[in-house]
């Protein structure tokens, strides 16, 4: 299989077969010849094709080396590309994850506290092995929310899978969000596995909206009241008024603390679901909580993510990009901080 190209260290991995294959590229799994590991490697092709894309890319191997934690999926590796000013391709190695929301809502605590909204939790985006290990992955859509700037208004790029968006994000409420953006998510996928289908399959925004009413109840005049939104507000105020149907009846066979749970994961209003922290400490999760095992993450520094605020050329992101590889190649880090600085990479 024509996997690799002339990349210096891809002698490295032994490719055995094609696990994936997307507008992005391919994903094969392989075994790491240097430590015996079996691993995932992700080729995203023509990166620089689109500026937007390599923005996206480059965010998200940024916040994976900076959100370090085992429910979140590692990049072990990223090869190096033959030139420094001409790559098209990068090839990112990951930890292979085959295909518990305890563990879920850790991950989300240390993503929260680091002021990262994911912003696209999908059954997808988890990914689980044979032993039952969920990670969260694929962080293209996330945002760092800074404290002194008011970062956490709308981004205007498409956000969240529509099954999994929050009613907030339907319907443009606020002119502000929050990570309970993320709650609602993590509850449509545990709604998802007891039922076992998605639980708001919309075909479009307003049928997403009519779906999250039907089971909730038609929003009350307080939680309408402050959606910003005035379009927003008046469709929700004219909207038939439904009552909530009881969760025990929409999941008859599910444990009753689970469904106490999910009601607060999937509350209509964002100011009424718990923090991930909050939802750790629920009782469904009773033996399960130790908070020595939920660490939090030091928020990041506004430095990193500078590239969002500017007008960058596919070179500036180029540059970036090649200095994140840098961070999985420490003795070439080490020359490139020392000013040893070369435009080819030398391989060893």
């Amino acid at each position: 299989m024509e996997f690799f190209s002339d990349y210096g260290d891809a002698t490295r991995f032994k490719i055995q077969e094609r696990i994936g294959k997307g507008s992005y590229g391919v994903v094969c799994s392989a075994i790491d010849t240097l430590t015996g590991e079996k691993v995932a490697i992700k080729k995203i092709h023509d990166i620089f094709e689109h500026i937007s894309d390599a923005a996206r890319i480059l965010r998200e191997i940024k916040l994976l080396r900076l959100l370090r934690h085992p429910d979140i999926v590692e990049i072990k590796h990223i090869m190096l590309p033959p030139s420094r000013r001409e790559f098209k391709d990068i090839y990112v190695v990951f930890e292979l994850m085959e295909s518990d929301l305890h563990q879920l809502l850790r991950a989300l605590k240390y993503i929260h506290t680091a002021n990262v909204y994911h912003r696209d939790l999908k059954p997808k985006n988890i990914l689980a092995n044979a032993n039952c290990k969920l990670k969260i992955c694929d962080f293209g859509l996330a945002r760092v929310a800074f404290n002194d700037t008011p970062t956490t208004i709308i981004w205007t790029d498409y956000v969240a899978t529509r099954w999994y968006r929050a009613p907030e994000l339907c319907g443009s409420f606020y002119s502000k969000y929050t990570p309970a953006i993320d709650i609602w998510s993590i509850g449509c996928i545990f709604a998802e596995v007891l039922m076992g289908k998605p639980l708001f399959p919309g075909k479009n925004v307003v049928h997403q909206l009519h779906l999250m009413t039907d089971l909730l109840g038609t929003p009350s005049l307080d939680t309408i009241s402050r959606v910003r939104n005035e379009k927003a507000r008046r469709y929700l105020t004219s909207m038939r008024k439904k009552p909530p149907i009881p969760f025990t009846q929409k999941f008859p066979n599910a444990d009753p603390l689970s469904l106490k749970l999910l009601e607060r994961l999937l509350a209509f209003d964002p100011k009424d679901r718990p923090t991930a922290q909050e939802a750790l400490a629920d009782p469904y999760f009773k033996g399960l909580a130790k908070v020595e095992r939920e660490p939090s993450c030091q928020p990041i520094t506004k430095m990193e993510f500078e590239f969002e605020r500017r007008k960058v050329t596919k070179e500036d992101i180029r540059e970036l990009i090649s200095r994140e590889i840098l961070e999985y190649h420490p003795q070439l880090l080490k020359d490139h901080m020392n000013g040893a600085d070369k435009t080819n990479f030398l391989y060893p």
